[in-house]
């Protein structure tokens, strides 16, 4: 009998089964890397795409803080009912401000910033604005949707020509409507009003303050269960013009651990910015300070990238979370506790922002 009418051995068959086994898991570990690797790519990828839209949401805001605030003449208003940074009764409105370290209202003493402009509500309505000429006419944009309803509510501003008139809020004109606003405009061909719209539904009633306001932060609440422990959610919360109380927070960024702000100042007048940065706008400051003195606003964000590895291990623990040269903004040191999932095991950014507010002045 030949060897092919025999058979295999045992012997062969298991040094078979031993080979097949050993081939299978290389296999099997080489796809596991490879998914593995996959994930974690797919969500870096991810990440980046949610990041680019929610980080450009805060630079545009900031970019238009002090956007169709008015300046003078302004008669006494409600704003937030916390009482937080706020400018009323009768103060001007101060474009940009906020509260350093503040560990009470934002996550891991994150910073608290505070953004007041007429287009940083969240309706159609703050996104609007048109000149008036006397007689009441107003003019008509070729895209109809960026065109005021009657019943939106708005203010009417005067450009002024000098420091104590200068964007005066026209006597009368708080919490107008953009039906009513006619009455109010100027009788000389020279001197046009700016309307702006205020956020809101549009129904007329009477709006609590002459602008709006957005309140950005770091909060716990709603955080995703793929983001690292102890990490929060950027947030976007705007104030009612209706009742001064904080809407439902728009989520801007997820896995964040940290957030500062540092501002650039030129207190001397000589166009140059003075050294170093400062962690809040000072104390004291008015509006007109803001606008004469702030060049630049930056803001450093440290969030998570892609999900847990535990075969990863960042470093170092403490990461800066502001200014390199100047050492000023904040940092924030890693949790390598096992039982915290383990801080370490995700790979961390910081995200800058560097932002000109040039609409301070305009």
């Amino acid at each position: 009998m030949t060897r092919r009418e025999s058979g295999f051995t045992l012997i062969e068959v298991m040094i078979t089964l031993v080979v097949l086994f050993l081939v299978m898991e290389a296999v099997t570990t080489f796809f596991t890397g490879w998914l593995r690797q996959y994930k974690q790519q797919s969500k870096i990828a991810e990440s980046g795409v949610e990041t680019l839209i929610g980080l450009e949401m805060l630079r545009k805001d900031i970019e238009h803080a002090g956007y169709g605030l008015p300046w003078n003449n302004i008669p006494g208003y409600a704003e937030a009912t916390s009482g937080l940074l706020n400018d009323s009764p009768s103060n001007a409105p101060r474009g940009i401000v906020s509260l350093d370290d503040n560990a009470a209202l934002s996550l891991n003493g994150s910073d608290y910033l505070v953004i007041k402009s007429a287009v940083v509500g969240t309706s159609p309505v703050s996104k609007r604005w048109t000149t008036l000429m006397p007689g009441g006419i107003t003019r008509n944009w070729s895209d109809n949707t960026e065109n005021f309803a009657a019943t939106d509510r708005v203010i009417v501003l005067e450009p002024g020509s000098t420091g104590t008139n200068w964007r005066s809020l026209v006597p009368g004109s708080f919490s107008t409507t953009f039906a009513g606003a006619a009455a109010f405009a100027a009788a000389d061909a020279t001197q046009p009003r700016v309307i702006y719209g205020i956020d809101g539904p549009g129904l007329g009633g009477a709006l609590m303050m002459p602008f709006n306001r957005a309140d950005y932060y770091v909060t716990s609440a709603g955080v995703p269960q793929l983001c690292a422990p102890g990490t929060g959610m950027l947030v976007k919360a705007v104030v009612s013009v209706d009742n001064g109380t904080l809407s439902a927070p728009i989520s801007l960024l997820e896995c964040v651990a940290s957030m500062h702000v540092i501002f650039f100042l030129d207190t001397n007048g000589d166009g140059a910015i003075d050294p170093p940065p400062v962690n809040a706008i000072p104390g004291g400051y008015t509006a007109q300070d803001i606008r004469n003195q702030l060049k630049e606003v930056r803001v450093y964000i440290l969030a998570q990238e892609g999900q847990r590895d535990r075969d990863y291990t960042y470093s170092p623990a403490t990461i800066p979370v502001g200014d390199p040269d100047s050492g000023v903004g904040g940092s924030y040191t890693l949790d390598a506790t096992e039982t915290n999932t383990n801080q370490t095991h995700f790979r961390w950014k910081v995200h800058t922002l560097v932002v000109k507010p040039s609409n301070l002045r305009e």
